[in-house]
């Protein structure tokens, strides 16, 4: 297939790693497909064997880069007319493209969770994904809840195919020898992750005997001060530290060491963190999220609720999971069969044209 791939937009957070893998696993799988993927100028998005397309985006980037797509998104289709497009996010060129498109949805977050999103933020996504749905050929949701919800919040999505991709976790096979001498891992990069719920769960602990030491990554500056007020508060100092964003190469070492991966967030599109601790051979503890549980598959101990009570208890619970079948499970998330699942949509829709 001769495909145009937009990658803008993914520089970063769980896309990037998406986008990484989903690249890097295409020309493994499909190495006679011809990929042109289109970046941001200065872009350090991996496109290996790919045709790479950089394009300057105008500042402010926000408003700059829809407007580059359009202008060059369209510009790349119109000269290669290629067999099919595919957006790997909801903000895309926002000319409907001559040739079939497909969008990939990871959440619909903004509209169901809107107070964790600035105002700025929400309206940008309200119309730049608004109008990428509008023009999609096809879609490719990577859950079944992100499905559901792309369908009952956007009726008229309902009428053209749609593909549930499950992300890959092998990648996790690259990584360091697991181990469980290390931290608890949790995540602090954006509300939905709870990291105020995680530390009151830890004091929790704490009464009965010294929780599990636990490092929170990801943190934000803007969130630091106020998270270690709340360390200081409930007396977690010795137990409990916080990171900023981590190296690659150090996150990797860090997850891999990790004693048990600590994921309550309330909303999820796919729930990455927890696939790739349940192939390290992790113990991992869940909310109650529906994509989430889907992806776990009862593979992980789950919060009764959403209460720092609810939390702490299913931490003291990880002693019961089965360890190996959980492995198991998340070894069946492959970039391989992430790529031919889309490849099969992105076929059905060139064949409708």
């Amino acid at each position: 297939m001769l495909l145009v791939i937009d990658a803008m937009g993914t520089e970063f957070g769980g896309v990037r790693t998406y986008a990484d893998h989903l690249l890097a696993a295409w020309a493994t799988s499909f190495p006679e497909d011809v990929l042109h993927v289109v970046v941001p100028a200065g872009s350090t998005i991996p496109t290996g064997t790919h045709v790479r397309h950089e394009i300057a985006v105008p500042r402010p980037g926000v408003l700059g880069r829809p407007v580059a797509q359009t202008r060059h998104v369209d510009r790349i289709i119109g000269q290669l007319q290629p067999d099919a497009v595919l957006a790997l996010i909801p903000s895309t060129t926002l000319r409907r493209p001559s040739r079939p498109m497909a969008v990939v949805v990871h959440d619909l977050r903004h509209q169901l969770r809107p107070e964790q999103f600035t105002r700025t933020r929400r309206v940008i996504r309200f119309v730049a994904y608004g109008r990428a749905y509008a023009l999609a050929s096809g879609f490719v949701a990577v859950s079944d809840r992100t499905l559901a919800d792309l369908h009952a919040l956007q009726p008229a999505t309902r009428e053209r195919p749609a593909a549930v991709v499950h992300h890959g976790a092998d990648h996790v096979l690259d990584w360091p020898e697991p181990s469980r001498d290390g931290e608890a891992v949790a995540f602090a990069l954006h509300t939905n992750k709870n990291p105020g719920l995680i530390l009151q769960a830890w004091a929790l602990l704490a009464e009965q005997a010294p929780p599990p030491p636990l490092v929170l990554v990801g943190v934000r500056s803007e969130a630091r001060e106020g998270l270690q007020r709340e360390i200081d508060r409930l007396g977690l100092g010795g137990s409990v530290r916080l990171s900023a964003f981590l190296p690659e190469d150090e996150f990797r070492r860090t997850v891999a060491r990790a004693s048990m991966i600590v994921f309550p967030s309330d909303f999820e599109g796919f729930g990455l963190p927890v696939v790739e601790g349940m192939s390290l051979g992790k113990p991992v503890v869940v909310g109650p999220d529906p994509a989430v549980l889907e992806v776990a598959a009862g593979h992980a101990a789950v919060m009764a609720d959403w209460t720092p009570r609810a939390l702490a208890d299913a931490v003291a619970s990880v002693g019961s999971l089965d360890l190996e079948a959980a492995r198991s499970r998340g070894r069946t998330f492959t970039w391989d069969r992430a790529v031919r699942q889309t490849r099969e949509l992105l076929q059905a829709i060139a064949r409708q044209g």
